[in-house]
């Protein structure tokens, strides 16, 4: 969500009014709107829910879905992001007054390098509380089935928007002649606050110039005018963006290549939020690409998307990712010895407490990664145990889980709150209650307090919270899940699992 740093939402640097006219937006509006009216006429009267992409660019009938109105899609470099784009793009024509129809051979043309053929694209595309099937194909030299489409309001920003204008050939040039002269189109002042949220600067005006058939940005903070020839790329491409906003209709498919591009990660989360308001407000579809944390942090479990490539080739399509996890796979740093993914943080200090009290010398060896949802932990589970991730991995579910291919479960046999409150008895809490330096009987009334709560996730922020500030709910948890796998742990059950993961590791040389 939109952070608290810096000047208010209505104020920007030197005390400049930036006249947001209203609170920064959230996420969780959006989610409710999503959750109660999405398969109603109130909701998204349009909505692309799905694309299948077939004999394109190593691709072979993988689905990808939709599950949110704003989606972020990541993956390392290759993987297929901006097929799934493209192809995204190709789903609709545009309406007669509004927005650009593109064709599949705009994006996949054939080239004296590569043949396009044997091609199929289907999209599940809902309108209203109808959902319809529609496919392109191109078996070898034309692509059918373009008249059936539905029309759509389509918007693609392609990575070339952060190219300034005075870097493209002849434009700078052109610019500095005397006669020329260009008239602005000024943004309005809700256009305006906008692109003031989003960058945190208090334009004074703001507006969109026409240079040979290129639209150049010419802003003022208060300083005089400046145009696109004297902007960063990250006002540049925001800029471009507000405009495009101003004349997509309500119900546009929006579609960005990079959307962090050029931006600093504050300036990420603000656009992000502003993205969710208009989403919500006007019923606007927004798929994205990306390579930032901060991007994939901002979005709820449903709208992260990772596309996963395989070391002997193919890929699968992850949903529901943790941005730690969804970056891990796009660096460059050497790999552990052995990746064990989980579900969430919670059962991370869990692996990593057992494996500390069995065998501690163990963790300089091992890299536990919070992944997403159990469905995500199994699908990487079953990919590890064929080879086709880039490291050894194990998947590690929680005990209320089944049993899967290439998958641990922990110990017990219920959700990691439910087990760890549930096996403690009152002389291990008087050990979590040294461990935290508070007096026992305090810690006891905290968690009789926090299990009245039905919502077992919530236990452990509730002791916390009844300990008083110094004590972080992290901390609880680690005191918790230390004495859990000293005391309430089987040895022998300890033990199995702890031999499982060494029995994945590489032999150390």
């Amino acid at each position: 969500m939109p952070s608290s740093d810096g000047p208010r939402a209505d104020e920007g640097k030197g005390g400049f009014p930036i006249n947001t006219h209203r609170p920064l937006p959230t996420l969780s509006s959006l989610t409710h709107e999503w959750n109660t009216a999405r398969n109603t006429n109130k909701g998204w009267p349009l909505f692309l829910d799905s694309v299948q992409i077939d004999g394109l660019r190593g691709w072979t009938g993988e689905v990808v879905e939709f599950r949110f109105p704003v989606v972020a899609i990541a993956g390392e470099n290759g993987a297929g992001k901006s097929t799934i784009l493209k192809a995204a793009a190709a789903a609709y024509t545009a309406e007669q007054t509004s927005g650009y129809t593109f064709y599949p051979d705009d994006f996949f043309p054939n080239t004296p390098w590569e043949k396009v053929e044997g091609v199929t694209l289907t999209y599940q595309v809902r309108r209203g509380t109808k959902i319809d099937t529609q496919t392109l194909r191109k078996r070898t030299s034309r692509w059918r089935g373009m008249p059936d489409r539905f029309s759509r309001p389509i918007f693609f920003l392609d990575i070339s928007r952060t190219q300034p204008v005075n870097t493209q050939i002849g434009y700078g040039k052109a610019a500095t002649q005397a006669n020329f002269t260009a008239a602005v189109t000024p943004f309005d002042e809700t256009d305006r606050a906008l692109l003031s949220r989003i960058m945190n600067r208090p334009y004074t005006s703001s507006g969109m110039a026409t240079f040979q058939n290129k639209q150049v940005g010419v802003l003022d903070a208060g300083a005089g005018e400046y145009s696109n020839f004297h902007q960063g790329a990250g006002e540049d491409a925001t800029a471009d963006l507000v405009d495009l906003l101003r004349s997509a209709p309500d119900r546009s498919l929006i579609i960005i290549d990079e959307v962090e591009a050029s931006l600093h990660p504050r300036a990420q989360r603000r656009l992000m939020a502003e993205l969710f308001a208009i989403a919500e407000k006007r019923k606007m579809q927004f798929i994205l690409s990306t390579h930032s944390s901060t991007i994939m942090e901002q979005l709820p479990t449903e709208a992260r998307i990772h596309i996963q490539t395989h070391r002997g080739g193919g890929r699968n399509v992850l949903y529901g990712v943790t941005a730690r996890f969804a970056m891990s796979l796009m660096d460059d740093v050497d790999h552990p010895e052995l990746v064990l993914f989980c579900e969430d943080d919670k059962a991370a200090v869990l692996i990593d407490a057992l494996i500390n009290q069995e065998a501690p010398g163990l963790s300089r060896r091992v890299e536990i990664i919070a992944a997403g949802a159990a469905s995500t932990v199994t699908i990487l589970g079953e990919l590890a145990s064929k080879g086709r991730l880039p490291s050894v991995s194990l998947g590690v579910l929680d005990a209320d889980q089944a049993e899967q291919n290439g998958c641990l479960t922990l110990p017990g046999t219920q959700a990691p709150e439910k087990e760890l409150f549930d096996s403690l008895d009152d002389t291990s809490w008087e050990k979590v209650a040294m461990r935290l330096d508070v007096r026992a009987g305090e810690l006891l009334q905290a968690v009789d307090d926090a299990r009245q709560i039905d919502n077992h996730h919530a236990w452990t922020r509730r002791v916390a919270e009844h300990l008083g500030p110094r004590v972080r709910t992290d901390r609880v948890w680690e005191a918790i899940a230390a004495v859990w796998a000293k005391d309430s742990v089987a040895p022998a059950e300890r033990a199995a699992f702890v031999r499982a993961v060494e029995q994945k590791l590489v032999p150390a040389t």
